[in-house]
């Protein structure tokens, strides 16, 4: 082998591991992105909101849940499908209030973390507390799941305020 032939065969080693390299990030991200992602709805999953908020010291955070979810879906004829038309529905809700298009955005993040439950962080009190308002006024396609919601500077301060409310809501 000559000089040449040495030269053009380290450059197409060289590419070929690049490219192997970047496909292996590439799926590698794909595979993150899964793991933190709720696959019925599309948001977050609460993995994916812990591992985006944990060095953040900042921000507000709206837990919210549906009420009337399980007496809706538990109606005759309707079953786990009603139910997750429901969730879909609240998490489109969500997307477009919230203006999360990108999961990777700085500003807010919306997932759901658990079954009717879902947690929103906002780097501001005023964002938090426009989002709470958005989704007190949210109600299902035919009007039987409403939901409640809570703001606190963490997740269990946010998760009390929102059952303070709902017990609030339920006695007036």
């Amino acid at each position: 082998m000559n000089e040449n032939e040495i030269t053009d065969l380290s450059r197409t080693v060289f590419l070929k591991l690049t490219e192997a390299r970047l496909a292996a990030e590439e799926r590698a991200d794909l595979l993150m992105m899964e793991a933190d992602t709720d696959e019925l709805t599309g948001l977050l999953n609460r993995r994916g909101l812990t591992r985006r908020t944990r060095s953040r010291d900042w921000g507000w955070y709206v837990a919210a849940d549906l009420d009337g979810f399980k007496a809706a879906q538990d109606q005759p004829g309707r079953g786990h499908a009603y139910g997750d038309d429901v969730l879909v529905e609240f998490a489109d809700f969500l997307m477009m209030n919230t203006r999360q298009r990108d999961m990777r955005a700085r500003d807010l993040l919306a997932a759901r973390t658990g079954g009717d439950e879902f947690t929103i962080w906002t780097e501001t009190r005023a964002g938090a507390r426009r989002i709470k308002d958005a989704i007190r006024k949210w109600s299902s396609k035919d009007g039987e799941v409403r939901a409640s919601a809570g703001i606190g500077e963490t997740i269990e301060t946010a998760d009390g305020a929102l059952y303070s409310n709902k017990l609030t809501r339920k006695n007036q």
